[in-house]
């Protein structure tokens, strides 16, 4: 007699004998002894979790001489003819090779005639959505209305690709994944039936690589009888399967999680050497890096772990934090997308876990805004170094442009209204120089003390500046440009305020509503710190208001936008001489069709 392969001998034969699939066998066992079968079934779900299985039960179950029931005899002729595939009222069609309009016509046509012996006549598509649109569509009206002694049953594991049609016509049972355990005791128990033994940890290897399919686990227990001796260990499930034990597995995470780089590049070395699947391997170490995490928030046992494997990972996450378990289970998963796009798996996998391993370790929140906060706590001209996004000269930098504004009064004309004493001839000329008035335009006197500027903004009413200057937009730009060697961040915030005003006594700082960098400007520290260095370059300590205009001042008069505007202008300008060059355009003369590209060479540098 032919050998009959175990996925085939341990075939369920009922409901109850169904495995991981209870809501299934429920439902439909309750709507059997209901008499509410509906005419037409999907089932739906991955390779080797009991669909077809389910469809020759529901079929026996309509079909058995004892019933409809939900629990079939196995003893009558429709239900050994079912079980042997044989049943004459039972079609079971393969999509795949019968996907035609035509194979649905014929089908079609052998329908209204009654079943030949059976209660019912019911057919079993099997991976139905290889159908044709064509045979689809042929199939809708039978599927709607067909006879009342026929039961269609389709099977599929892509039902994305069963036109909507389809899927509204039937009854869809979607089947899960089998648990790992429940895999596990369905194996130990064949196992006994066949008269042969196994580790736990072999069979606990084998449950885990079918990944949620009983077939697949059973047809990998053939494979591993075939080669075992008299008993199947976990090195013959992993040599026969080309994957890593969970010794060296354990190794390699021990390695990573320990920050032991050449201890990693060794054991990749060792999985190389006996013919490991490296991307396999790699899916094995991330799903083993989430069951750390998990056994670290003590949130459950996974179910794969035999007990001395628990106590490994237990010794593993002694002392490390959640945090970085987290960290290398990321960093696992970014190993593995690129070894998906990598032509040597091998070299790439050894080099990102090295990469984990060897990553500098976490720094808690915590400790860094206390940092942060005791930089910030820092005052005076020497609490901290260069922010170093744009080189500003620091102290008394701002100085030397002072002799600017007072040098104002030298050019002679600008004196002429305002003559000396009459009784002075001609050659007293000299004395318009000691006028201490100024051009209207110019202020009639320092906003700041002689000693430290004599100039350079205009104001109302002799307080508030208001609309700010060039000049005083400049004498803004060397206060932020001096803030900016003691707070970088806070000098980047007020380059997004809009100056209104600037004095020894006030200093107004519009934002937009609702700014976000407003907000930042308008906290207690950093009032404080625009008080103390404009009290270092004005020589008063003024009041310091922060403003937000409803109407949304142009965001063009910010620093950061004045400065932009600025660069932008030099390169304007040096792309215009650049294009009226005189070699330039004799280039264009000679190759008028150039032009443009030459203008868009030249925006691009």
């Amino acid at each position: 007699m032919a050998y009959t392969v175990l996925a085939r001998k341990y075939r369920p034969q009922s409901f109850t004998d169904l495995v991981g699939q209870e809501h299934v066998a429920r439902t439909l066992g309750n709507a059997i002894e209901a008499d509410r079968v509906a005419h037409a079934f999907l089932f739906t779900g991955v390779r080797g979790v009991g669909k077809t299985t389910t469809a020759r039960l529901l079929a026996k179950a309509l079909n058995c001489e004892k019933g409809p029931t939900p629990s079939p005899c196995n003893e009558c002729g429709p239900c050994v003819d079912i079980t042997a595939g044989v049943d004459v009222d039972v079609q079971e069609i393969d999509g795949a090779s019968n996907n035609s309009v035509e194979d649905v016509r014929r089908l079609q046509e052998s329908l209204p005639y009654r079943p030949q012996r059976d209660r019912y006549k019911i057919v079993i598509v099997d991976e139905v959505h290889m159908l044709s649109a064509g045979a689809f569509n042929a199939f809708l009206k039978t599927l709607e209305e067909p006879p009342d002694h026929v039961k269609f049953i389709f099977a599929t594991t892509e039902s994305h690709k069963v036109p909507v049609t389809i899927r509204s016509r039937c009854q869809q049972y979607d089947f899960r994944l089998i648990p790992h355990r429940l895999i596990a005791e369905r194996v130990g128990t064949i196992l006994d039936a066949e008269g042969l033994s196994a580790d736990d940890e072999a069979i606990s290897v084998v449950a885990r690589e079918a990944a949620g399919s009983m077939r697949d686990a059973l047809t990998l227990l053939d494979q591993l009888v075939a080669i075992s001796d008299d008993r199947i260990t976990a090195d013959t499930v992993a040599a026969s399967l080309g994957i890593a034990a969970r010794e060296a597995l354990y190794d390699v995470a021990r390695a990573v999680l320990e920050g032991d780089g050449a201890g990693v590049i060794h054991a990749v070395d060792g999985l190389a050497d006996k013919s490991v699947d490296m991307p396999h391997f790699a899916r094995q170490l991330l799903q083993l890096m989430r069951d750390l995490v998990v056994l670290k928030l003590d949130a459950g046992d996974p179910a794969e772990w035999v007990p001395e494997e628990r106590e490994m990972a237990e010794a593993l996450v002694a002392g490390l934090d959640i945090l970085e378990l987290q960290r290398a289970f990321r960093a696992t998963s970014k190993v593995m997308d690129e070894m998906a796009h990598s032509p040597n798996p091998k070299l790439m996998l050894e080099m990102g876990l090295v990469r984990v391993a060897t990553r500098p370790p976490l720094q808690q929140v915590s400790e860094l805004l206390a940092r942060l906060e005791a930089l910030q706590g820092q005052s005076g001209p020497s609490g901290g170094g260069s922010g170093g996004r744009r080189p500003r000269k620091s102290g008394a930098a701002p100085a030397p442009k002072r002799p600017k504004a007072e040098a104002a009064p030298k050019p002679q004309p600008k004196a002429e209204p305002k003559p000396a004493a009459p009784p002075a001839p001609a050659e007293a000329a000299p004395a318009p120089e000691r006028t201490p008035e100024p051009a209207p335009e110019e202020p009639k006197q320092p906003i700041m003390p002689a000693t430290k500027h004599s100039g350079g903004f205009q104001t109302s009413s002799g307080e508030v500046l208001t609309p700010i200057r060039r000049a005083a937009l400049q004498e803004w730009e060397e206060l932020v440009g001096r803030l900016e060697q003691e707070q970088p961040a806070l000098a980047a915030v007020l380059e997004h305020g809009i100056p209104k005003a600037v004095s020894g006594e006030r200093i107004v700082l519009s934002f937009k509503d609702g700014s976000f960098y407003g907000r930042q400007a308008q906290s207690p520290e950093s009032l404080a710190a625009i008080g103390r260095v404009a009290e270092q370059q004005l020589g008063t300590r003024p009041e310091v208001e922060i403003r937000f205009d409803a109407q949304g001042e142009a965001a063009s008069k910010t620093v950061a936008a004045v400065a932009a505007q600025r660069r932008e202008a030099e390169l304007d300008a040096k792309r215009k001489a650049a294009l009226n060059h005189p070699r330039v355009r004799d280039a264009v003369d000679v190759f008028p069709e150039s032009a443009g590209k030459l203008a868009v060479h030249i925006e691009a540098e």
